[in-house]
């Protein structure tokens, strides 16, 4: 009689732990995403650039012409409506600049914060200049909506 076959042996190579959907990829450099001063810095600038320039486009538009001075009434009714739609426009459009202006500076302010706490290679004075700026931005930034009376 024949025994039973030998259970195969264990291999020596050490199974690779499954990859998990939560981790970068093998080849992922984590670096690239790193803080950056000059990134936070120069995105800052750009928010606030763009939305300087994004304000503008109402202007550009200008408010709607007046209506003649012999116009009837359904033409002034028209003009009327033109002008609240003007204002609506102004209105979101100045809100969407305020809001971009705002995420810029607070960049800013948060970069600067950041650097001078991190940054030991930098001389004291500059740290301490640069957590300065960094407080005043924000200060402004939470001041700008507060209403004391």
């Amino acid at each position: 009689m024949q025994g039973l076959p030998q259970p195969p042996a264990p291999s020596a190579l050490p199974q690779p732990a499954p990859v998990s959907p939560y981790q970068p990829a093998k080849g992922f450099d984590k670096t690239k995403l790193a803080y950056s001063f000059e990134r936070w810095l120069m995105i800052g600038i750009i928010l606030i650039i763009a939305a300087t320039l994004f304000v503008q486009v109402v202007t550009m538009w200008g408010p709607p012409d007046e209506p003649a001075v012999d116009a009837e009434l359904e033409e002034l009714s028209q003009y009327l409506e033109d002008v609240d739609g003007y204002m609506d426009l102004n209105r979101v459009i100045s809100s969407i600049g305020v809001i971009l202006q705002t995420v810029g500076m607070g960049l800013i302010g948060y970069a600067l914060l950041r650097e001078s706490h991190t940054t030991t290679s930098h001389h004291t004075a500059l740290r301490v200049t640069g957590m300065i700026l960094g407080v005043l931005v924000v200060a402004n930034l939470a001041a700008r909506s507060l209403n004391i009376l």
